[in-house]
């Protein structure tokens, strides 16, 4: 669903909002302790307090007509949120809070409030945070930057497109599947593409997960950091709305989700075609039922950084057996009840990157032991899975290749 907006520009930094003139009368801001602990778990998800400038070390408060907002920025992502507080006197502007007194502030008493007094002079501003710990007043004094120094936000005019829910828990779903690797810089996020009603895509080249969902917008890729703050709760437990700039050379992206907004800068490169790697034809297939998956998937999790596949043998009907062999060469098994299609060929998968295909879906469906096998679920998400070569496979091999005599001098 699309619809034409009138242009909407964003507050951008001091021409649209002024910071605090000089007062004789400082202003308080009371919040309860837990909206800004609230606040603090959403906000933390883009890491400012472990930035070097120490600007960008602060959140920045202000305060319009609306009531109080809340946000913080690493120049790559500003993400707000608008919380409940009452302010005495009222008076628009803004200033900063420094991160280890927003630190403080969440730690008050249960069902308490916390007060901030915020008073400007000539030297700059001075920030007063009150707290009860303990049914005791801690006070402490903040001296903040200069609230004119933190970046402006990015002034965006577009359109709108509607974001079901679903889709921002499709995309909590694939988003394990993107790389990390730095030298991928596009693989490095979330592909947001229109084709076929709307499909979400993440892969590291060693598997490539999927989700349908509903999305007509413009094609684009959302970094991983985006994705990260995107499952927050706040924005996956209500529809959103995702405006795309008009201008091509604006390469940011807004999701607003209630009090919440998410400004990115999308990731920037031609995505691979990620339709070449599906495989057409896979006529065997395996699915694991509910209740033995979850004990599976933490077997296999188990076995991360210890082995660098696992071994899918079907010797018995209805039971698949995976083999894990460490350095010593001592091998662990475990048969796991299935429901098998087909004659399914032995296959070796790397262990985390089947215990993450088993999170999106419970059937395993294969054409032969060197092509992909894709990992489907009901819903339409699946997660395609690059096959591993393990060392008893090798073995095995180069032995048929030499003669009976060389095997035994072997």
């Amino acid at each position: 669903m699309c619809q034409r907006i009138e242009p909407y520009r964003l507050p951008s930094g001091s021409s649209d909002i002024q910071t605090f003139d000089i007062h004789p009368d400082p202003m308080n801001i009371t919040i309860p302790v837990s909206v800004i602990q609230s606040a603090r778990k959403l906000l933390t998800r883009i890491r400012f307090e472990r930035l070097k400038l120490p600007v960008l070390n602060h959140v920045l408060v202000t305060i319009d007509a609306a009531g109080l907002s809340l946000a913080v920025t690493d120049l790559d992502h500003w993400l707000e949120t608008r919380v409940h507080a009452t302010i005495d006197p009222f008076t628009p502007g803004c200033f900063l809070i420094p991160a280890e007194a927003l630190k403080a502030a969440t730690r008050g008493d249960k069902n308490s409030s916390l007060q901030f007094t915020c008073s400007t002079t000539a030297d700059g501003t001075t920030l007063t945070l009150t707290v009860s710990c303990g049914g005791m007043a801690v006070v402490t004094v903040y001296h903040p930057e200069p609230a004119a120094d933190f970046p402006a936000r990015p002034a965006l005019e577009g359109r709108i497109t509607a974001m079901p829910k679903e889709t921002m828990l499709a995309l909590g779903i694939v988003a394990g599947s993107a790389s990390t690797d730095a030298t991928r810089y596009v693989l490095n996020g979330v592909l947001f593409s229109p084709d076929e009603g709307g499909i979400l895509i993440a892969t590291d080249g060693r598997r490539l997960a999927g989700a349908p969902v509903r999305f007509a917008g413009r094609e684009f890729v959302l970094p991983n950091a985006a994705v990260h703050v995107l499952g927050h709760p706040d924005f996956t437990a209500r529809d959103a709305a995702l405006l795309q700039p008009d201008a091509a050379e604006d390469r940011h992206v807004q999701f607003r989700s209630g009090p919440n907004t998410l400004i990115a800068r999308r990731i920037e490169g031609n995505y691979p075609n990620y339709r070449q790697v599906i495989p057409g034809h896979l006529p065997e297939s395996v699915t694991i039922p509910e209740p033995h998956k979850s004990a599976l998937i933490s077997w296999l999790r188990s076995l991360v950084g210890r082995a660098n596949s696992v071994r899918l043998t079907w010797e018995n009907i209805g039971l698949v057996t995976l083999t894990h062999r460490d350095a010593e060469n001592t091998a662990t098994t475990i048969q796991v009840p299935c429901a098998i299609e087909g004659q399914p060929p032995a296959i070796s998968f790397g262990p985390q990157y089947l215990a993450d295909a088993l999170v999106i879906g419970s059937t395993l469906r294969l054409s032969d032991g060197i092509s992909p096998g894709v990992v489907t679920d009901p819903s339409g998400c699946y997660c395609v899975l690059m096959p591993c070569r393990c060392v008893a496979e090798a073995v095995t091999e180069d032995a048929a290749r030499k003669s009976p005599a060389q095997a035994m001098a072997a």
